[in-house]
């Protein structure tokens, strides 16, 4: 069995990874009363800064099924977030666009986004610049190893 030389490096990783997949499964409230999963939020978010978007589009950016788009989009629909239409009434595609709810939404995630990224940066921002390299440096090399493993 392989023993690791950073065991360190390893658990804070594997943490990491863990708090990540932990957050992947809340919800966040984005603006009053709208709550979502970041599935759902990331869907908002790819709509918002698409010209025009069909389930198709979201099926393939998001990496899931044409069903499972158009349950998530019944879903958000449903939530007054965003509207279905086509061009034309024998249209076979189906494309969506934010409502003004959406909008609040996706802007609330951006907002949510910075703060995320104000309070994740601080301690990165206050080393000088060949710690950060170092870390940059290692971060890339992990994330090159995990590209290489197999499922």
């Amino acid at each position: 069995m392989f023993k690791s030389r950073f065991p360190e490096a390893d658990y804070y990783m594997m943490e990491l990874f863990n708090r990540s997949l932990e957050l992947s499964k809340k919800s966040y409230e984005y603006c009053p009363g709208v709550s979502l999963y970041p599935n759902e939020i990331h869907t908002v978010e790819y709509i918002a800064e698409s010209s025009t978007t069909n389930m198709t589009d979201i099926a393939n950016r998001m990496g899931i099924t044409k069903g499972a788009v158009t349950k998530m989009v019944a879903k958000l629909e449903e939530q007054g977030l965003l509207v279905r239409y086509k061009y034309r009434p024998s249209q076979k595609e189906i494309y969506v666009h934010l409502t003004e709810l959406g909008v609040r939404a996706y802007e609330g995630h951006k907002a949510y986004h910075a703060v995320m990224r104000q309070q994740l940066s601080s301690s990165f921002d206050g080393l000088d610049r060949d710690h950060q390299q170092t870390i940059l440096d290692f971060l890339e090399l992990y994330l090159a190893e995990m590209n290489n493993l197999e499922n």
